[in-house]
């Protein structure tokens, strides 16, 4: 009986540490939310391109978007140094990119069983994308890592910092 009981313990206890936690905010191929612009150029290479606008009302500032092939980066200047940009969201759209473990064209199941259980989850009627919201922790800013999926599959990856 106790042999059982330990087994038991120990299935479950892997399942929980096979898990990755996105509370502190998932990385794409080593870059995560407050990576600086030139952290991102170190780690992926020049961009395919780049460009600056006005950043929305809730961000203010500045706003550069930096893409990749299947990956967008968006940065918003620092309000004491306005040189210096911090990722702040950024979107995948291709399996080259790695996010903490998880690639676009996985399935559901592959995406539940990496990081658990979702906070919420949504439909779309008009794109009957279904997308599922992981939490993040408010030391690492509030926010979300998303998941949308089409037919079953990852179809596209975001997280962000939510600003207002």
């Amino acid at each position: 009986m106790r042999s059982i009981i330990a087994l038991t313990i120990l299935l479950l206890a892997g399942t929980a540490l096979s898990q990755t936690s996105l509370k502190n905010g998932p990385k794409v191929n080593g870059i995560g939310l407050g990576a600086s612009r030139e952290e991102v150029i170190r780690k992926l290479g020049k961009p395919t391109s780049q460009s600056k606008k006005a950043a929305e009302e809730c961000v203010g500032g500045t706003e550069m978007v930096m893409t990749y092939p299947g990956l967008t980066f968006r940065l918003w200047d620092d309000s004491d140094n306005p040189r210096k940009f911090t990722v702040g969201f950024f979107e995948v759209r291709s399996a080259r990119w790695n996010v903490s473990g998880a690639k676009v064209g996985e399935t559901s199941a592959a995406i539940k069983k990496r990081f658990g259980t979702r906070a919420s989850q949504e439909t779309d009627g008009h794109t009957k994308l279904m997308t599922w919201y992981y939490d993040m922790d408010e030391n690492s800013g509030p926010g979300s890592t998303n998941f949308a999926f089409r037919g079953g599959k990852v179809f596209e990856i975001t997280s962000l910092w939510l600003m207002c």
